[in-house]
């Protein structure tokens, strides 16, 4: 084997560390995430946009669950498959029929 291949070789692992810190990086919160989410205002559509898919839906749709990290910055949303992050909150959606937020609770599942 030449030099060059055997250096390659030796730098495989540290490379490979290296790519997995950069997808496991922590997103960065944002302190105006949830700004938006008001009771009697807010519709289905507006949170669907805002916040992307949930994490859970029940009553045929009309309660929306959406997992949430946080950090100085603020909130950051979590992607549905479980990964490096932990869950510390929960934010739960509740929609009339028409679509429009009758009620919401964000719920810390263990302290950030």
């Amino acid at each position: 084997m030449s030099g060059g291949v055997k250096n390659l070789m030796r730098a495989a692992p540290a490379l490979a560390l290296l790519l997995l810190g950069a997808c496991a990086s922590t997103p960065a919160g944002q302190p105006d995430l949830l700004a938006f989410i008001e009771d009697g205002r807010t519709t289905r559509e507006q949170a669907l946009l805002a916040l992307g898919e949930p994490s859970a839906t029940y009553e045929e749709g009309r309660i929306l669950a959406f997992r949430l990290g946080s950090d100085k910055g603020g909130y950051f949303l979590l992607e549905k498959q479980p990964g490096f992050l932990s869950v510390t909150y929960s934010l739960m959606l509740a929609f009339d029929e028409a679509g429009l937020l009758r009620r919401h609770s964000l719920v810390a599942l263990r302290a950030p």
